[in-house]
């Protein structure tokens, strides 16, 4: 009995002796860190973690350009995986802010994000998945950050107000350029090859309407597992008809000789005009020249040829610091390709379509089988105009595209009751004819009433 009882005291000693010596280590990494030399080994690892929130910051830039040049989708089924990820990058980024605070970097990181939430929080107002995780994360970190209490009041003060006054600017610029139309969208989808995605529109205005076909291309989307981004910008409309009506929208393929046989057959004279770097491959830059007047470039083009125009004042007054030499506006000089790219001006080439092989336009960049797209068997979009052309180039994105709301209206394939609307429109216009045909008859008999009245004193006063 007595040796049982032993045995329960030492062992109940070996827990209790566990807990000291952790709370013993502990006590002695606190002390051996508020040493001087502790001190310093602490700041140079925290400096070196807190260059890591870098990642962050650009992170948050990419998100924010993201936010406002595509239209982020998470399926239902995907939104629970999505959050998870969101909030684990969150706690890291979060611990290691809260752990560096102290240090300028995260200071200054933390500061200069706060801008680019706004458009985060704008375009993706919808996805509480991806908000609730960030917002509370930029709230703790913000409030525990090593910068003064006063300015960190001030500049959230600052940052508050911006929010609230970008997303009143954001949202009445929006209300504005919003035309005053009505648009349904009767088809939407994604081509049988999958290169492009396009819809049917059918307008309402205050005319007799329309109805297009917008294509948008379906391979400049950032995709993940759990999420998709869609590209903006890109969409061109490639069909237009008016008055509203309908009309029936197919997809076919067609292989890249045969589009050109039927090109060149339609018109012969086809010519296709080749950007800078549809010239290199083909190897059109070899020995290409153009001739430019200084008076016709830019400032800064003409600069970096070492000349400036003497009727701008600006080169006239600052050509010493600039170190150009001013000449006439009509002064001529010659550029070759590389000179060309390099100070800006773009090099064109224009080809006719006869005169290329169809090797090269494999180069450049035609597939073998291309999509078209016909409405009511007439042919309005071709896959291999669009790549020669470089349709959906990004240089040619609508930078206006962050303008376009992130919601895509619901597809109602009944449409508009084109009928209906004709039927109102026309007893609208006949109820409009007839109360002016009844206003002219009045205005008819007030004047031949006022001629009798008239008629009357005139021969009262001759008596």
């Amino acid at each position: 009995m007595n040796i049982n009882v032993r045995s329960k005291a030492a062992s109940g000693g070996r827990k209790a002796a566990a807990p000291t010596s952790f709370k013993d280590a502990f006590a002695q990494a606190r002390a051996v860190i508020s040493t001087p030399n502790g001190k310093r080994v602490l700041f140079l690892v925290q400096f070196v973690l807190s260059l890591l929130t870098l990642l962050y910051f650009k992170g948050v830039v990419k998100m924010a350009y993201n936010s406002m040049f595509y239209r982020l989708d998470i399926p239902e089924d995907g939104k629970g995986m999505y959050c998870f990820l969101v909030s684990c990058v969150c706690l890291l980024f979060g611990a290691l802010m809260l752990f560096t605070r102290r240090q300028i970097v995260t200071r200054v990181v933390i500061m200069i994000s706060m801008p680019f939430y706004l458009p985060i929080i704008l375009f993706n107002y919808r996805h509480l998945v991806l908000l609730i995780p960030l917002g509370i994360m930029v709230a703790v970190t913000y409030i525990a950050s090593g910068t003064s209490e006063a300015p960190k009041t001030i500049l959230g003060a600052l940052f508050l107000m911006s929010y609230i006054l970008g997303a009143f600017v954001f949202l009445t610029v929006q209300s504005i350029m919003k035309p005053a139309i009505e648009e349904t969208v009767i088809q939407r989808g994604v081509t049988p090859g999958g290169s492009y995605r396009y819809s049917v529109v059918q307008v309402l205005d205050q005319a007799d309407g329309n109805t297009y076909v917008a294509v948008e291309p379906n391979t400049k989307d950032i995709a993940y597992g759990h999420s998709k981004w869609y590209a903006k910008g890109f969409k061109k409309t490639v069909y237009l008809e008016r008055p509203l009506d309908y009309f029936q929208v197919e997809w076919t393929t067609k292989t890249r000789s045969e589009i050109t046989r039927e090109l060149i057959t339609n018109n012969p004279s086809t010519t296709f005009t080749l950007d800078a770097d549809q010239m290199r491959l083909l190897g059109l830059d070899k020995g290409y020249t153009g001739e430019f007047e200084i008076g016709k470039l830019s400032r800064s083009q003409r600069h970096k040829l070492g000349y400036g125009d003497n009727t701008d004042p600006i080169d006239s007054r600052l050509r010493r610091l600039f170190g150009v030499t001013l000449k006439d506006p009509d002064f001529t000089v010659t550029l070759d390709f590389d000179k060309m790219v390099e100070i800006g001006v773009a090099p064109t080439y224009d080809q006719r379509l006869s005169r290329m092989t169809d090797e090269e336009l494999a180069l450049l960049g035609v597939p073998e089988e291309n999509e078209i797209m016909l409405v009511n068997g007439k042919v309005v979009f071709r896959q291999y105009v669009a790549v020669l052309e470089r349709t959906f180039s990004n240089g040619k994105r609508d930078l206006a595209a962050f303008l376009e709301p992130n919601v895509l209206p619901e597809v109602n394939e009944e449409g508009l009751d084109i009928e209906k609307i004709r039927a109102d429109r026309e007893a609208a216009k006949a109820a409009r004819e007839a109360a002016t045909g009844t206003s002219a008859t009045t205005t008819s008999t007030d004047e031949t009433t006022e001629t009798t009245v008239d008629t009357t004193v005139a021969v009262s006063n001759v008596n």
